[in-house]
């Protein structure tokens, strides 16, 4: 009966987890990073390879696939997202199997607990980034070479993933191959064959690895471009601002305390029997090998010049298999003590489940129900191949953009232009403001409030407000505009901010007068390139929006400030 209850107890946890991980996978913020990479993928989908701003590899290729079929900006997402949650989960159970636990076991399904609960995990293991599939590999090559020793054939999948990594990632060289020299100059027991032909096996799927991938960037024409991807890679990181990764570090202290204190007691075990001159503490039956892994995701950190806290995901996985290495050679009998049990529970509760509960639930208060919205109305009001949006992330890949460059130091230069277009009728017909935009130069800020109009501080549209009385205003893309007068025209700062205020009725903006001498008529009206005249009574003042190719109005947003859009650090 009590293993029937624990059974039970744990599968509710492990189905709430689920259900959790499911649930924040649908509504969590989206990054810069994730629309970028959504964004690149489409681009590849339609055949623009040499406009694709992120590198391409089979991690874009299976987004563009995933995408294919789609014609709404928040279906990429969402199956993007949940693609990765699925690659979120595959991680913790190989995180699981990578301590050397049998999953059908009591330690095993301990282990998958403690992976379940990593919090770092949760902040960055469903966004859509290859760096979750370089966790994958790495875990996948640990498993093979490490955990379930095979001989020959672990060293063929430990090749490939290799080679797979560093298509997958241009950065992932920092984890195989120190890992790849590691396991050849000191081969693990248990793979029943010689050196020379577990080397031989590496070396050769490497290669066999190698020219498959080759042929087929040859074969779809992106070889060229991904050489090309090294250059812009060293390009857009030399073009930021470099910080040091204390602020990423930090998180750990509040989000994995236990760990934190499992991890520096293995290595400050580890250095005493070294200083002991223990040569035991350097082979593959100690925690060593571990200890390690965690060294080179803490210098992968370290040396990057722009240390965010999603290369936690990496530091945070390798240092719980540290972990579980180290507490499980120490406190083998610790563990099994009827008198130490309920303090150890303790210590496990209040040390790591808690700061796990504190850390995932702050993401409910970040939800991309905002972003979804202005999706949806970014395409509500553009044609999907006259019209461009402009917000410098790519948050709406199903519209074209009037610049495909979305790094830093490419936003960072832009003029004035850039803004505008090659040409006044490419201009964005929608441009959404986030803090990226803000790295906007003053010339571009300066066109933008001269020739768009704000709905709410994060969405604009091409537009006009008229002093009192009317005036003549100038049309440069034409297309459908409303035209209204300024109180019902939906502008922010038109109507009372705030929930009441949102929930008073709308002004129906009738405007009395007239439009290039014709009366003027209610509704969205075509209006060509080149100057228009508008005359209204002297109290009236009209307002011109974009509208695109259907809407009759565009309605009230909510207010908003542009600067919270997109989050990097909360």
């Amino acid at each position: 009966m009590r293993r029937i209850a624990i059974c039970l107890l744990l599968a509710t946890v492990f189905a709430s987890t689920a259900w959790l991980s499911m649930r924040l996978a649908g509504v969590r913020i989206y990054q810069a990073d994730e629309c970028r990479n959504i964004y690149s993928a489409q681009i590849l989908t339609t055949g623009q390879l040499k406009n694709v701003s992120s590198n391409v590899s089979p991690f874009l290729a299976m987004i563009s696939w995933l995408t294919r079929n789609s014609t709404e900006a928040v279906d990429f997402f969402v199956r993007g997202r949940f693609l990765m949650l699925e690659i979120f989960w595959l991680n913790l159970v190989l995180i699981a199997l990578a301590t050397g636990e049998n999953l059908i076991s009591g330690r095993g399904l301990i282990a998958l607990l403690g992976a379940c609960t990593l919090a770092p995990l949760w902040d960055y293991g469903f966004e859509i980034r290859p760096d979750n599939l370089v966790l994958t590999c790495v875990l996948l090559t640990w498993c093979a070479v490490r955990a379930r020793p095979g001989g020959v054939q672990s060293y063929v999948i430990a090749g490939v993933l290799a080679v797979v990594m560093q298509s997958i990632s241009l950065n992932s060289f920092v984890y195989w191959l120190p890992i790849s020299f590691l396991i050849l100059a000191f081969p693990p027991p248990g793979h029943n064959a010689p050196r020379r032909k577990l080397v031989l096996a590496w070396f050769g799927s490497t290669l066999a690895t190698l020219v498959l991938i080759v042929f087929i960037y040859h074969l779809t024409g992106t070889w060229e471009l991904y050489k090309s991807s090294l250059h812009r890679v060293s390009e857009e990181t030399s073009g930021t601002n470099r910080f040091w990764p204390w602020q990423s570090l930090a998180r750990l202290l509040g989000q994995t305390p236990l760990l934190l204190a499992l991890v520096g007691a293995a290595l400050l075990t580890l250095l005493t029997e070294l200083r002991r001159g223990a040569k035991a503490a350097l082979t593959w039956n100690s925690f060593w090998p571990e200890a390690f892994l965690f060294g080179i995701a803490f210098i992968a950190l370290t040396v990057n010049p722009n240390p965010y806290p999603y290369n936690l995901l990496h530091l945070v996985s390798y240092g719980y298999l540290l972990a579980w290495r180290y507490a499980s050679v120490r406190w083998r009998d610790t563990l099994q003590s009827p008198t130490l049990a309920p303090a150890l529970v303790g210590l496990l509760v209040f040390a790591h489940l808690v700061p796990f509960g504190s850390a995932t639930s702050r993401h409910w208060q970040w939800t991309n129900f905002r972003q979804e919205k202005l999706m949806r109305l970014a395409e509500q009001l553009t044609d999907p191949v006259r019209d461009s949006i402009y917000d410098a992330i790519g948050m709406v890949p199903t519209r074209p953009s009037i610049d495909f460059h979305l790094c830093c130091s490419k936003i960072r230069g832009f003029q004035d232009d850039s803004v505008r277009g090659a040409g006044d009728n490419l201009r964005a017909a929608v441009l959404i403001s986030s803090f990226r935009t803000d790295w906007l130069s003053e010339a571009a800020h300066a066109f933008i409030r001269d020739h768009y109009v704000s709905l709410a501080d994060d969405f604009w549209v091409l537009g006009k407000v008229l002093p009192k009385g009317g005036g003549s205003f100038e049309i440069s893309r034409p297309g459908r505009y409303r035209i209204s007068s300024l109180q019902g025209s939906d502008l922010a700062g038109t109507y009372p901010e705030g929930l009441k205020g949102m929930l008073t009725p709308e002004d129906k903006g009738t405007l009395s007068g007239s439009l290039d001498g014709l009366p003027m008529s209610d509704g969205a009206v075509e209006l060509s390139v080149g100057k228009h005249l508008i005359e209204t009574a002297a109290p009236d003042q009209a307002a011109i929006v974009w509208m695109g190719p259907k809407l009759e109005r565009a309605h009230r947003l909510s207010p908003a400030d542009h600067r919270a859009l997109f989050v990097n650090w909360y």
